[in-house]
């Protein structure tokens, strides 16, 4: 299943006009009428071909020192891929709208195929706050993990700025403190009811 996570039409090189906008930024719910399948062992095989390998990297490395019994590996070949990630804004777009960061099209491991993701160009650069938020949260369906509602602190949260531990929109490359919920406990705990483990870190921020 699709999994959407809009952005403003246009890139802002100010932070205010990011926060602004903030407000109005929202993810699309996802729906499934099966429980995702997951991965044998919890190891995934990602091919990175988007440009944003330490984006991506720290994305799966968080993921990997979560606690939950997973491990996001990348390989240097489609072929032997399980995950491949892309970056083309023109089929983001096509795939879910003007407004997307990023689209992942399955929950958990597919039925047959390729796992792909898609994020935006606008997310390249150095790995930012938001940029990393992003693909942990694409990494997060991929491990079959659904949107979660609720203002609680969660990687996974469906309307990206209600959750209490939303991303940082600063224009620097991403900081330990601010990736400290990335994923947040009960992100990790979701994964762990999957695939066995527990939250490696229970940060106080990240309630």
């Amino acid at each position: 299943m699709p999994s959407r996570f809009p952005t403003p039409r246009l890139l802002l090189p100010a932070v205010a006009g990011l926060i602004v906008l903030a407000a109005i930024w929202q993810v699309l719910p996802v729906a499934a009428s099966t429980a995702p399948q997951e991965w044998e062992d919890g190891a995934v095989r990602y091919y990175d071909a988007s440009g944003m390998d330490r984006t991506v990297g720290i994305a799966a490395a968080r993921w990997n020192a979560s606690g939950a019994a997973v491990r996001l590996r990348r390989v240097k070949s489609r072929t032997d891929a399980d995950v491949v990630i892309d970056s083309d804004d023109r089929q983001l777009r096509a795939v879910c709208g003007t407004d997307c960061l990023g689209y992942t099209t399955s929950i958990g491991r597919p039925a047959e195929g390729r796992t792909r993701i898609l994020l935006a160009a606008e997310l390249g650069g150095d790995p930012r706050a938001l940029a990393v938020w992003v693909a942990a949260h694409e990494l997060g369906h991929v491990l079959g993990l659904r949107h979660r509602d609720g203002r609680t602190c969660s990687l996974m949260s469906e309307h990206a700025f209600d959750t209490r531990c939303a991303p940082s929109l600063a224009d620097e490359q991403a900081t330990m403190e601010q990736l400290a919920c990335v994923p947040a406990p009960a992100d990790v705990e979701a994964a762990a009811a999957i695939y066995g483990g527990r939250p490696a870190r229970r940060d106080p921020r990240c309630r």
